[in-house]
């Protein structure tokens, strides 16, 4: 027997509600997910463009060059992509996933949404923050929009929001130690990764 629509649910996502409405497509991600990231991103970066334009001091307000930094790129870069891709296929291989045209797509788009969401959440939201919160602050606050975001655009459950919270704050650490943007846009393509490695189906999405 078929179970109700409000029982449905994902592996991630809250049980669906009155309507039935789960996220049960690529399709519904990259309305809901990616293209909310895409807007605000655009969004924030004018804001912080504007700023530049209005400000004495556009090295204090960069820190170390923002742009530059997001896009400088080594052999170590080179070798972690070539391992980000030969572990997705591995799994895919091991765990007998008919890999699929779609399936590429998916890898595409998770490594593309994990670099606008670092370089919203983890360079220009904190910019844009920091004279108001402080350090910290803007850190915090940046990553409780990150975590929010994920439960509204996603429908993820409160629980998965919380880790993705500490991940953030994981990430902005990392970045402050090592300096190097690349670097967590690729650890965070890897968790997304081995969270999600599959794009969406309601044959195999929905429990």
């Amino acid at each position: 027997m078929t179970e109700p629509n409000q029982n449905r649910r994902g592996r991630l996502q809250r049980q669906a509600g009155s309507s039935g409405f789960l996220i049960d497509s690529f399709q519904w991600v990259l309305i809901r997910h990616g293209l909310t990231m895409s807007l605000l991103l655009i969004i924030c970066l004018g804001m912080l463009f504007y700023a530049l334009g209005h400000s004495g001091s556009g090295d204090q307000l960069l820190g170390k060059s923002l742009l530059q930094g997001a896009l400088e790129v080594n052999l170590l870069h080179f070798g972690l992509l070539i391992a980000v891709l030969g572990f997705a296929g591995g799994h895919w291989l091991w765990y007998g996933i008919d890999v699929k045209r779609q399936n590429f797509l998916w890898l595409g788009y998770l490594g593309m949404i994990s670099f606008i969401e670092e370089l919203l959440f983890r360079l220009v939201v904190p910019q844009l923050l920091h004279s108001f919160l402080g350090s910290i602050g803007s850190v915090m606050v940046s990553n409780l929009v990150f975590a929010g975001l994920h439960f509204l655009t996603l429908r993820w459950r409160l629980r998965h929001c919380i880790v993705v919270f500490f991940g953030g704050l994981g990430l902005s650490r990392l970045l402050q130690v090592t300096d190097d943007f690349v670097l967590i846009v690729l650890v965070h393509w890897f968790f997304t990764f081995l969270n999600t490695s599959q794009p969406p189906r309601a044959k195999n999405y929905v429990r």
